[in-house]
Formats: structure tokens, sequence, C-alpha cells
């Protein structure tokens, strides 16, 4: 009997009515079409980065602040990103290789350096260090454009497109395969310089437009750059010029000639080594690293592993940061989102915004709503006094006022969500161009095609109801205290 005097009510009122359902209808529209959007982008960025970047699940160290495999939060003295190595990494790979459900794993190194052009300057990169026979067997999305890949231990550089393309349009200059990239890197290790070849360049089919573009490089190069060679001197090739004056007298550089040769009876000063790591640091060369491995050959910053599908990859999670506790190993594993940072929070900023936007909407719809209702009390200020003088308690009054305000949000608040499925799948359809950076880095590269799933569903009927509670709150309250006697004094 409630709602059939809840609906014969409402349709007595159709034009408050109306008011309260259009904007209980654009309410739900554009919160559940807009939190559709943001989901399917983070969906799609999600299959990117698990298929490029950082795989299912990415093992680092415990030591490093804000872990991303981009980099971390600390910076040393000239503001690159520093990433711990990751300690009794033998340990590590060991439990991880055991564990079911992984399909693959593969070693990794993230450094930033400068792409040293001449006269033209330097231009910022971002370089994963990788042992290729392994990596791109396990990450193998990348689509090659010219070239090949790397092989076996061969040094050399397989440049991004971006980087390419970035270089070619600011300065003019298109690099190819088989042309040298001087690398210089500047922080806590010295000054790095290191030459190597143009092997390939390749793009991703799909994917995030980074802000910083990315390009693979051998490990070891990788390591000498960011100067992980343990404190080992590392050999190097070094051009005979660069190291002609080693093989002088010193003595000789003094000489007079008016003063006459310097005593024949004096010993011969020592010549410095050639295998020292500090000749092309000091003197400015492009070196080469030598065949011989370093001393540190097995430090990495991550393990990048890839789960069987249909594995549930947060379970294993938590399975493997529960071994690496009880071994007590400074290792831990997380999960795509974390890996991606800082760029996963930039979806998380959209998001927040968006929604903090949206319960502002919703703030002042409510205001409206309650106020309507209010105006709708005071004009049936004679029925309810009268059904309170024919014996309505105050618990069928407050009943009543939830089962209009309930009604008029179930059925507005399914409209608004068909209306918001429809924009989506409409979206769908036509595709939405992502033709800058900005929009490819958001919507997750080429063009963006929105889906429906259960979440922004679920959030939308939370906002429905969180609009029902706070709308019929102060209008029950100004009905519950309408008296028998308004029946009478009241027309």
């Amino acid at each position: 009997m409630i709602w059939a005097i809840a609906i014969r009510n409402l349709w007595q009122h159709k034009t408050k009515t109306l008011i309260i359902g259009v904007l209980i209808t654009l309410g739900i529209m554009l919160t559940f079409a807009g939190n559709a959007l943001i989901d399917s982008m983070i969906r799609n960025s999600s299959s990117i980065f698990t298929e490029f970047y950082t795989g299912d699940i990415l093992v680092t160290s415990t030591e490093t602040l804000g872990a991303g495999v981009f980099g971390a939060q600390s910076e040393d003295a000239m503001g690159f990103p520093v990433i711990p190595l990751l300690r009794d990494y033998d340990k590590v790979a060991e439990k991880v290789s055991a564990l079911p459900g992984v399909k693959g794993v593969a070693r990794q190194l993230s450094g930033y350096a400068m792409f040293n052009l001449g006269n033209d300057g330097m231009d910022y990169g971002l370089f994963f260090g990788v042992e290729p026979d392994s990596y791109f067997k396990v990450m193998n999305g990348i689509e090659i454009i010219d070239g090949r890949l790397l092989k076996g231990d061969e040094q050399g550089i397989i440049l991004g497109y971006q980087s390419w393309k970035k270089i070619k349009d600011d300065k003019g200059i298109e690099f190819k395969v088989g042309d040298t990239l001087q690398l210089n890197s500047f922080g806590t290790a010295g000054m790095k310089i290191l030459e190597l070849p143009i092997v390939g360049i390749y793009k991703f089919p799909r994917g995030n437009t980074r802000f910083f573009p990315m390009s693979f490089i051998d490990a070891r190069s990788l390591r000498y750059i960011l100067g992980r060679s343990g404190g080992a001197a590392e050999k190097v090739a070094v051009s005979k010029e660069a190291t002609a004056l080693l093989d002088t007298d010193l003595d000789s550089l003094f000489a007079d000639d008016s003063l006459g040769a310097v005593e024949t009876g004096s010993a011969a000063p020592a010549k410095p080594s050639k295998d020292s790591s500090s000749v092309f640091d000091i003197l400015g060369d492009s070196p080469k690293v030598a065949a011989t491995p370093s001393a540190d050959q097995d430090s990495w910053h991550f393990i990048v592993i890839k789960t069987e599908k249909g594995v549930n990859a947060d379970k294993l999670i938590s399975k493997l940061n529960a071994e690496f506790d009880g071994a007590d190993l400074l290792a831990r594993c997380q999960g795509w989102w974390v890996s991606a940072m800082p760029d996963s929070a930039t979806y998380s900023g959209i998001q927040l915004l968006f929604n903090v936007a949206i319960f502002i909407l919703g703030f002042v719809a409510i205001i409206i709503i309650m106020n309507t209702l209010v105006v709708s009390v005071m004009e049936r200020t004679s029925e309810i006094g009268t059904m309170r003088a024919l014996g309505a308690q105050k618990g069928f009054v407050t009943r009543m006022f939830i089962a209009e305000t309930g009604f008029i949000t179930i059925v507005f608040g399914l409209l608004g969500l068909a209306l918001g499925a429809l924009i989506i799948l409409a979206l769908n359809l036509v595709g939405i161009p992502t033709d800058n950076d900005a929009l490819r880095f958001l919507g997750g590269g080429g063009i963006l095609r929105p889906t429906i799933s259960a979440s922004p569903v679920i959030f939308s009927l939370v906002f429905m109801g969180i609009i029902a509670l706070f709308s019929w709150i102060y209008p029950v309250f100004i009905a519950l205290k309408v008296s028998p006697l308004k029946a009478i004094t009241t027309e």
C-alpha cells in the first residue's frame, strides 16, 4: 500500500517529480559514463604495461622508494632517479622460478642518460638494460621497424621510434641502423661517456606514448653508464691518439732544450696503465666497453614475471612476498599499478578529480531535490495532517516519503545508467582519436574504445543510494512535524 500511495502522490505532482528525475538522470548518466571512460583507460593501460613494460609481477628491492620500473623517488646529485640493486639476486630468482603459474621470467635494469648530439645539444632518454636472448622471449611485444634485435652478448642500442622521431624533428638528425650514438651520464658514479651502435629501431604496435621515450641497450653497457661495476675496473677500448701521452716520459714534457737534456742516470717514471677505467672519464673520449664482463655482471634492478593465462597475479604476489619475508630477503613483489609509477598515478589523479566534480554536482542535486521535496511537503500539509488525524503513525509517514524518494531515484537512476551505457557504446563504435601525446598517454595509444565493466556500475549505484539517503532526511523531518490540527486549520 505504501508504494501505491507513493506512486499516486508522485503522479499528482508530475512537475516536481520530473524536475527531480531529470537531475538524478543527468547526475547518474555523467557519473556512469565518466567512470566507465576512465576505467577503460585504466584497463587498457593495464594490458599495455603488463605486456610491454612491467610484466604481470615485478620483483624489486625493498630499499626502493616509490618503486616503479621507470625509476624511484630518490634522486642523485644530477636529478637522475636512483634505483637500488636487487640484493640476494640468486636466492630471489630461485624462489621466483620455482613458483607455479609463472610463464616466463626476465631480468632488467633501468636507467636514464643523455643522447649526446654534438653541436645540436643533448636529449633525455630512458633505457632498459636487458639480456636480449632471454628478455625478448618473455617481453616479446615490440615491433622492429628497421634493423633487428640485439643478440647474445652483443653491445648496442635498439632505439625507440619516439626518441628517433623527436631527434629528427627537433634537431634535424636522422639516425640510421649502423650509426653510433653517444650516451652521457652525470651522477654519483661520475661522468660516464659511452658510444653504442644502433642495431635496430622499434615501436610498440599499440601503447602509451610515455613522456620519457624508452630504448633498449645491453645490460653490461647500462651497468657501466650507471656505475654499477661493483667498484672493479673495467677494460675499455680507447683510441691511440687519446692515450699517446701515456707513453711519454713525464720529464720530457717539461724539458727545456736550452738547459740541456735530463740526467741520464735518473730512473724512468712508471707508465700509467691503459686499462684504468678512469682514463676516458678524464679525457672525455667516447669509449666502448670491452668484451670482458664486469665484476658485477649479475646486478639487476628488477625481475619481470609473466604469469600463465588465468592465474591470479595478486595471490602470487602475496605468496612470494611471504616467502621473501620468511627468508629475510630484501625483495618484494608488486603488480603493474605500483610498477607503472608515476604513470599510473596520473590515472588516479584524473579519476579523483572527476569524482570530486561529480560529488560536488551530486551535492548540488541533493540540495535542489531536498528543497523541491520540502516545498512538496508544505503543499501537502493538509494531506499529511489528515492521515495523522485518521491514525497514521510517524513511521507510516516516514516510509511513504522514503518510498517516494526511492521510487524517483531508482526509476530515473536506471534511466541515467541506460543513457550512460548508450553513450559508452556509441563511443566504442566510433572510437575516440588520440592525436596528441597527452591524449595518447591517457588513452593507451591509437583509438580509445571505452567499454562497460562492473566498477562504474557499482559506483553509480552507490551514488544513487547517497542521493536517495540524503534527499529525504530533511523533508521527512518537516513532514513529521505536521500535527493533526493542521488538517483542520489548513485548506
